[in-house]
């Protein structure tokens, strides 16, 4: 890191199909932040995380992540600043056909971080396990990643993102489809995880259910456009839920956590 922001976006835009999917004028996420980025379905949020990747074609403007220039790095520049990138998508893929362990599956992002064509050593292998230890895989470590329940299957891309050792994690959507249990399990996990390491962590999602106490501030996406930052708190009051989610729904503050009700069970 360079001491400054760990992601500052100024003037970007995105179009496709004729019109503009994503525009903002300025994003700033300061180092050690645990943001929360909300919105309906279709309001841009996967789309900011590919421009942050440099993987979103048609953009405009800078995007700079880690002090880097995104749109304006080679290719190899940008593979090396993805290795201080841990991302982790909404889209589960088993790819059964591969079987991979679940310590496997980890160790890819070692391997990114180590290079593609360079052996694990000692050193990477401990970091793997370290990590599938701190998420409480150790026990499927030689289980098979599809075999997996959903929730142990994010944990292990989470501990696969966390193996590159990276400056900077993308969450994508990762409590999506799971049951109550599995999903709570996960919002933990994030608040330990950050916690823990104080690792910039940018958790996309559009429930405020799911954000854990440690953030502090959310951004609010609609039509491509940030309409809102700030305080959950501050952000999502009784009148924005109802315009945002419908008509007699309110909203919950309470230990950090957050909550939308019917208007009825709100008190």
């Amino acid at each position: 890191m360079n001491g400054g922001p760990a992601i500052h976006v100024r003037g970007l835009s995105v179009h496709a199909g004729g019109r503009a999917i994503l525009k903002l004028d300025e994003f700033t996420v300061p180092p050690g932040e645990l943001l929360g980025l909300l919105g309906l379905n279709g309001a841009g949020k996967s789309t900011l995380l590919r421009c942050l990747l440099g993987l979103q074609r048609h953009a405009r403007g800078v995007v700079d992540v880690l002090g880097r220039p995104v749109h304006a790095l080679p290719a190899f520049a940008l593979c090396r600043l993805r290795q201080s990138i841990g991302y982790v998508p909404q889209v589960l893929s088993t790819h059964s056909e591969l079987p991979l362990t679940t310590r496997e599956v980890v160790a890819i992002g070692r391997t990114g971080r180590a290079g593609l064509f360079r052996r694990l050593q000692r050193e990477d292998w401990r970091i793997v396990d370290e990590w599938l230890e701190r998420l409480d895989l150790r026990a499927a470590a030689r289980q098979g990643y599809a075999e997996l329940s959903g929730g142990q299957q994010r944990k292990a891309l989470i501990a696969r993102a966390m193996s590159q050792q990276p400056e900077l994690l993308l969450l994508d959507e990762p409590t999506a489809n799971l049951d109550l249990g599995a999903r709570e399990r996960m919002v933990g996990c994030i608040q330990q995880l950050h916690e823990q390491t104080g690792v910039t962590i940018v958790l996309v999602c559009h429930e405020l259910e799911v954000l854990p106490p440690a953030c502090r501030r959310v951004a609010l996406l609609e039509d491509g456009r940030l309409t809102a930052t700030g305080a959950p708190e501050q952000v999502f009051d009784g009148a924005r839920v109802a315009s945002l989610y419908g008509a007699g729904l309110g909203v919950v503050h309470r230990g950090g956590r957050h909550a939308v009700l019917p208007a009825g069970g709100t008190r």
